[in-house]
């Protein structure tokens, strides 16, 4: 199995001042599911800055960053038991698709005002990629 990590931290206060800012960064950042189970919960900026911090790990775990991919194509839900997990869509599902991505884990942890993500993808051993070509004789 192939490894990848990503990771990110981010200060709760910014990322609610970033949503003050505009009521368009929140539709463009979460899903209707997202913003509708953070605001039933207690203390609804630190659930955002968890979530943006799982999908800023995710960007970083494929490599790429979130150019090219549409945040809402990641979301975070909870599973039966209460732990987060991630269901993807459109471009972002398609890039895991690519890497043979065979297992996604993903943590989320706050505290004071601070929230942190860690995502681990565990890929097929060739990563879904085909193998480099063969140097050229001369």
């Amino acid at each position: 199995m192939v490894i990848r990590h990503g990771v990110d931290i981010e200060v709760v206060s910014e990322v609610r001042r970033l949503l003050d800012l505009s009521a368009r960064a929140k539709r463009r950042v979460f899903t209707a599911r997202e913003v509708e189970d953070c605001e039933q919960a207690g203390d609804a900026e630190r659930h955002y800055a968890g979530r943006f911090c799982a999908k800023e790990a995710l960007f970083k775990a494929l490599g790429r960053g979130w150019q090219g991919m549409g945040w809402t194509e990641a979301e975070v839900r909870m599973d039966s038991g209460g732990a987060p997990i991630l269901v993807t869509r459109g471009r972002v599902k398609a890039m895991l698709d690519a890497l043979d991505v065979r297992s996604v884990g993903l943590s989320i942890s706050h505290t004071g005002d601070l929230a942190m993500a860690s995502v681990i993808l565990l890929c097929a051993p060739d990563g879904g990629r085909p193998a480099p070509p063969a140097p050229k004789r001369r």
